[in-house]
């Protein structure tokens, strides 16, 4: 695969956003029916899967002290402002907050689950005497139908193939390879994705944001509990990001692949690595390339209703960023990467919610020991159930977790 073919997937797969990623995309569908309504919105249906049910519930809204996916669908039928996609929450004040809690004490928005293994939303709202349904399919912005009374005005293919850029038959090495060759201003995105990640964390850390996880560590190092030094410095500013991101503070974040905290998970600890041990601007920069790079490839083997807890994954890719900017030869990044399935691929994701700073600070201090230990030469052996001789086919075997399938009791 060509350089360019690396360069448009992480420029594709990299998305500014605001919040958390699973509430904003419902507000977006509700917003993109609600443009086509002339006048105000009275009635709103909303059909989500399960797991989007599950992400989404119980995340602080943006812009809002609120929670809840009848609020998010009626802000974005309120707002009307697709355009500005994962965040369109930028947008609420006052008065929109009032007229969507408006629709919800009239009873006039109504949410229901559909027990699909995949992404899946439809909208449908209503205005005084007229109608428009959205149906989005695979991930947030793939918009495949909408209905205006009853007539069909957009229609697409659920996913076509010339959309999809598959690196699975890529090996580690290849990737390696080429984020090595790649001019580094090709990559001028992926540091405005770091100071963006950056600038969220820094806010977490004084103050007492969502659960306050990180407000807690930064705490217990100034008391002397636990060690001030660079593996909690990382957990520090990491865990920051994400109680940041979850209180629904105005401020963006870059998601990776749809996912707020994959991105963070995936840049802030290969980020405050390098900068801690004063690696040169350019190794971090191709080091975080390399750790969303991975993290993707992990992710397109993995499939998106696997149990596993997606940030879990993109330590995965941290850990491999890690390494690099590190020193460490290819062995020693698929060392880490094969600890990492050793060590982490057992935490499952039991929704999107505040408390997943708490996953984040246990997989990012796993991801900085993977990487050490690999470059001390001590990596998890082949006779491990999950670990292979190759790392392609040691990531393979996490697929199997999405045998697991979601069921109605």
């Amino acid at each position: 695969m060509c350089v360019n073919k690396f360069v448009e997937l992480l420029n594709k797969e990299l998305k500014e956003g605001l919040g958390c990623t699973e509430i904003a995309s419902i507000g977006l569908a509700c917003a993109k029916a609600s443009e086509l309504i002339d006048g105000e919105v009275e009635k709103l249906d909303l059909v989500v899967n399960i797991g989007l049910f599950k992400n989404a519930h119980g995340v602080t809204i943006p812009n809002t002290d609120r929670y809840g996916i009848k609020l998010a669908a009626s802000l974005g039928a309120i707002l009307k402002n697709s355009q500005k996609e994962l965040t369109l929450f930028k947008d609420i004040d006052r008065r929109i907050i009032n007229e969507a809690e408006n629709l919800i004490i009239k009873e006039r928005v109504n949410v229901n689950v559909k027990y699909v293994d995949k992404f899946y939303i439809n909208a449908k709202v209503y205005g005084k005497d007229e109608w428009v349904e959205v149906l989005v399919l695979d991930s947030y912005k793939n918009v495949v139908k909408i209905i205006k009374n009853g007539k069909v005005i957009f229609y697409k293919q659920e996913k076509a193939e010339e959309e999809i850029i598959d690196i699975t038959k890529t090996t580690i090495n290849e990737m390696i390879e080429e984020m090595n060759k790649v001019p580094i201003e090709e990559l001028d995105f992926i540091r405005q994705a770091i100071e963006m990640n950056l600038s969220l964390a820094k806010k977490g850390i004084n103050k007492k944001l969502d659960t306050g996880v990180a407000f807690g560590l930064d705490s217990l190092m100034k008391k002397g509990v636990i060690k001030d030094d660079l593996i909690n410095k990382v957990c520090l500013y990491t865990t920051a990001a994400s109680d940041a991101r979850m209180a629904g503070l105005r401020s963006s974040n870059m998601t990776l692949m749809g996912s707020g905290n994959k991105g963070i998970q995936a840049i802030v600890p290969v980020v405050m690595t390098g900068r801690l041990k004063n690696v040169e601007e350019e190794k971090i920069i191709r080091g975080v390339a390399i750790s969303c790079l991975i993290t993707i490839y992990i992710r397109q083997w993995v499939s998106a209703v696997s149990p596993l807890c997606g940030t879990s994954l993109a330590a995965i890719g941290a850990s491999a960023g890690i390494t690099y900017i590190l020193g460490g030869r290819i062995k020693n990044i698929e060392g880490s990467i094969k600890n990492m399935c050793e060590g982490t691929v057992g935490m499952v994701c039991d929704g999107v919610k505040e408390g997943c700073s708490l996953k984040i600070r246990t997989n990012t201090e796993n991801a900085l020991i993977s990487a050490y230990l690999s470059m001390e030469e001590i990596v998890s052996i082949t006779k491990d159930s999950i670990i292979e001789d190759r790392v392609e086919d040691t990531i393979k075997n996490l697929s199997l977790t999405s045998l697991l399938r979601v069921r109605k009791n």
